[in-house]
């Protein structure tokens, strides 16, 4: 295939010789891949036996709230002290997904994994925590008290 060259742009050289800013943004650039490989789903998921775990879905929501379906069935979930597992992906104002991943507890706690290394203005980081008090709000589900989860 012949090659155009475009009079308005400079040439570039060619040669041996490397150009630290490209090998730098190389770097960068691998590192940023690395981060797109999915976080450690919530502890109670990697602990439960394979066929125990009720799925509530996997959404990603664009301009819609989260299906009163789903929110009802982690509920369901939580009271009876099964456990079960909601994903939803929502995006940022800007349209950066962030991803959370919601298990439910036998202690009828919900352990909450967010993944928020895709959003550009975010803290770029997976955050976890143990949640009580889960409920349905107005913009999906809400808990009462949240933090840290246990060592």
């Amino acid at each position: 295939m012949p090659s155009t060259v475009d009079p308005s742009r400079p040439a570039r050289k060619t040669g041996s010789r490397r150009h630290p800013r490209r090998i730098a943004l190389v770097a960068v650039l691998a590192l940023a891949a690395c981060s797109d490989t999915a976080a450690e789903p919530p502890e109670v998921l990697r602990l439960a036996s394979p066929g125990t775990v009720v799925d509530c879905g996997t959404f990603r929501l664009e301009d819609r709230q989260l299906p009163q379906e789903a929110g009802l069935c982690l509920l369901g979930a939580a009271r009876q002290g099964q456990i079960a597992r909601l994903e939803v992906t929502a995006p940022t104002t800007e349209g950066d997904p962030i991803t959370t991943v919601y298990a439910t507890r036998p202690d009828g706690g919900v352990e909450v994994v967010e993944d928020n290394r895709r959003d550009s203005r975010g803290s770029r980081e997976v955050t976890r925590e143990v949640c009580t008090g889960p409920a349905i709000g107005e913009y999906g589900l809400q808990f009462s008290q949240c933090g840290k989860p246990p060592e």
